[in-house]
């Protein structure tokens, strides 16, 4: 079996060009300002009437798609641009909770360990849409107990995509605890 050559190939330098900003002219009559021979093709930018923000998306959105992102992944997508550094403030306050939990349930960050102010900070970061203050918190329900309240957190998590909340509602079905 031949190997196919992937594109572009190594060989080639640089992957990607630019289209040089002097070269580039959004007149009706394009023809007469560019040579011919050095034309390029047309790149222009037309403002249209809607202002594309990614902060005005509904939250729901912004939390399905970055709802389990990493500490590393939501800092980078919150440094792309302002829109998103906007849309992103919610999760970001929801991953201080998260950290504010771990550190009451672990008793780590000089603070004593208390499940009960840790189930608070989770629940807190869970309500931004956080999944993993979501799992966290179903943790905390289900060794005190509440695995009602448990489930439904590990559901939510798992329909935005934690895999952790996945596991944890598959285990609870092997086990024969869900009804549904």
């Amino acid at each position: 079996m031949k190997l196919q050559p992937t594109w572009p190939g190594r060989s080639d330098g640089s992957c990607f060009s630019y289209l040089p900003s002097s070269k580039i002219n959004c007149s009706k009559n394009r023809n007469t300002s560019i040579p011919s021979s050095s034309r390029q093709i047309p790149f222009c930018f037309r403002p249209s009437e809607q202002v594309r923000d990614f902060s005005a998306l509904p939250y729901d959105v912004v939390a399905k798609i970055a709802g389990s992102f990493s500490l590393q992944n939501l800092r980078s997508a919150s440094l792309v641009c302002k829109s998103w550094c906007e849309a992103l403030r919610p999760l970001r306050e929801a991953m201080l909770f998260f950290r504010w939990g771990k550190r009451f349930k672990h008793g780590r960050g000089g603070v004593r360990p208390n499940l009960h102010k840790a189930l608070d900070f989770f629940l807190k970061g869970a309500a931004r849409g956080f999944t993993l203050a979501m799992v966290d918190a179903g943790l905390i329900y289900w060794e005190l107990g509440k695995k009602d309240k448990a489930l439904a957190l590990y559901h939510k998590a798992a329909a935005l995509g934690d895999p952790a909340g996945q596991c944890n509602l598959a285990i609870s079905y092997l086990q024969g605890i869900c009804n549904n």
